[in-house]
């Protein structure tokens, strides 16, 4: 009698799910173990210079103009302040990054889709498809994963390799806000993101009134915070 045949269909294939973490003290205890620099407070400032740029723009504004402000001012502002902090701001191929004094963390800003900042059946992926320089870094944190689950640990032990996260964000149109997440990817497949090890939830911003909601907790609301680029080389 010849052996049954199994096949193993997509359905059958359930991709691990990543570490959560949700709490604000924990997020902030994770923050400052990734690095002493790290803080929601310092991401939200980036997020919600983000959002003002957004709406500076107009009926007149080509029609991509509010996505593109928003990205680029996110970029900026994140950016500026870390590099204040003596974080280095560098570009792969146009990507840009900015990366810890020791090389441990490297940040990237990415749009993602609607699972964006909820902890919800479905986990985030990029909004915008992503090329090369993307797939190489998830990649290689990838292998970073695979050594085992305290590779964080290691690098920072032997300072030879850089874990890239990414600052996601999704500005939701019907609800009015945008909801972000600092989280850590580790696979990719045709141009997207499919597998996170540890994600982040920073929380939401309200586009009107300007509060800040980091889970159930509702504190008052911050002014913006206005970064003026440095001159000269960073």
């Amino acid at each position: 009698m010849p052996n049954p045949k199994f096949e193993l269909t997509q359905s059958n294939i359930v991709s691990p799910r990543a570490k959560t973490i949700v709490e604000p003290e924990l997020v902030e205890a994770r923050l400052r173990e990734l690095s002493p620099d790290l803080a929601t407070r310092l991401l939200y400032n980036a997020v919600r210079n983000g959002l003002d740029a957004r709406n500076e723009t107009t009926l007149a504004s080509a029609v991509t103009a509010a996505g593109v402000q928003q990205w680029l001012k996110t970029v900026e502002v994140l950016r500026t302040l870390l590099s204040e902090k003596q974080w280095r701001i560098h570009n792969q191929k146009n990507c840009p990054f900015i990366s810890s004094p020791d090389r441990s963390v490297s940040i990237v800003v990415m749009t993602g889709n609607s699972e964006t900042g909820k902890r919800g059946v479905e986990e985030p992926t990029n909004q915008a498809e992503k090329g090369a320089v993307v797939e190489g870094f998830v990649q290689f944190n990838r292998q970073l994963e695979l050594f085992n689950h305290q590779s964080f640990k290691l690098v920072k032990e032997n300072q030879e390799e850089t874990q890239v996260w990414a600052l996601l964000y999704h500005y939701d149109k019907t609800l009015n806000e945008v909801r972000f997440e600092l989280s850590y990817p580790t696979a990719f497949d045709k141009k997207r993101i499919t597998m996170w090890g540890e994600r982040l939830i920073l929380g939401n911003i309200p586009n009107n009134p300007a509060d800040f909601i980091i889970g159930k907790d509702t504190p008052n609301a911050p002014a913006t915070v206005e970064v003026e680029p440095k001159v000269g080389t960073l």
